[in-house]
């Protein structure tokens, strides 16, 4: 007997493999772009919309709760991923209030608010006036770069056909790891004896949050904060010098170098940092003593707590 064709209906939902996610810069806060839109590399998101919803607590002999009314409507949630050159570029530059030049991404005072789309099934749900309160990287040992960036919007809505006129492809570059990938560490211009075991960053937009009026529930505007950046590092402890280095209050510039199999990569550099609440102790028999600090990011004189170069190996000359 032949058989031939496909079987239907095999799958008891919508597969996640089959989503797909594309962002846009708004031109205005909350309009939704028509244009072209990026897609994105992902590894999970964590989108909701949730309703408020109130009851007036009005004195009456009826033993039952008052009818709830929704008082207001939040979205927001995380878009996860594993970093590689070129992907978030655009993500980050937005968290940090800024735009990229020459390779080179200080924070500034830049607002930049997105749509986000996302195709689950048949339908395309639209996340707008997306606004990215923090951005997060990890590096450990023994795994790969993790990036997460966690969004409010001001609304979400379904419908059937994507706004974007166009999808511009996802950048296809190599994800980076933490054993080639990882390309050393400075303290104040210094690699620190003793392999580092892990480095976490975070970028956040201190004091942001959403605005609500009367007579819609969702969100008016936002107000963007101010950048915090934050960290902690561990180390195999090999000696005092970090440990002076925080009781003495230095402060200076922290940089992580990563990259990818090609030599595509970034420096992750605080500007003016201070190592801060070591944890040092001796954990158990037979084991490595690690030393944990936390990276406090301060302003430099003059401005500017964080910065990322992106690099690339030079284009050979042509013959």
């Amino acid at each position: 007997m032949a058989f031939a064709g496909a079987t239907k209906n095999y799958a008891a939902a919508y597969q996640t493999n089959d989503t797909r996610i594309a962002f846009a810069l708004e031109d205005q806060y909350g309009i939704i772009p028509t244009g072209a839109y990026q897609m994105a590399r992902f590894t999970g998101e964590s989108f909701r919309q949730q309703f408020q919803r109130n009851r007036p607590e009005e004195i009456d002999d009826i033993p039952e709760a008052a009818q709830a009314v929704t008082t207001q409507v939040s979205v927001s949630g995380s878009l996860s991923g594993a970093l590689s050159w070129g992907t978030y570029d655009d993500l980050l530059a937005a968290v940090m209030g800024g735009d990229w030049a020459d390779d080179g991404l200080t924070n500034g005072r830049l607002v930049k608010c997105w749509t986000i789309i996302e195709r689950l099934g048949d339908s395309w749900i639209i996340r707008n006036g997306g606004f990215i309160r923090q951005a997060q990287l990890n590096f450990s040992q023994g795994g790969f770069a993790q990036v997460s960036f966690d969004m409010a919007f001001k609304g979400e809505k379904r419908q059937g056909a994507s706004p974007a006129s166009s999808l511009i492809a996802a950048p296809t570059g190599d994800v980076i790891n933490t054993v080639k990938g990882f390309g050393g560490l400075t303290i104040g211009g210094v690699a620190p004896e003793g392999c580092v075991r892990s480095f976490q960053l975070s970028l956040q937009r201190n004091g942001a949050d959403t605005d609500y009026g009367m007579g819609h529930a969702d969100a008016c505007g936002i107000r963007p904060g101010e950048l915090l950046a934050t960290g902690s590092l561990e180390i195999f402890f090999r000696n005092y010098e970090l440990y002076d280095r925080f009781v003495d209050g230095q402060q200076g510039a922290i940089t992580a170098t990563v990259r990818d199999g090609l030599n595509q990569g970034y420096d992750l550099t605080f500007l003016n940092a201070s190592l801060q609440n070591p944890q040092i102790n001796a954990g158990g028999k037979n084991q490595s003593v690690i030393a944990r600090f936390d990276l406090e990011g301060n302003p430099q004189p003059g401005g500017g707590t964080f910065s990322i170069r992106r690099f690339k190996p030079e284009t050979p000359p042509k013959a």
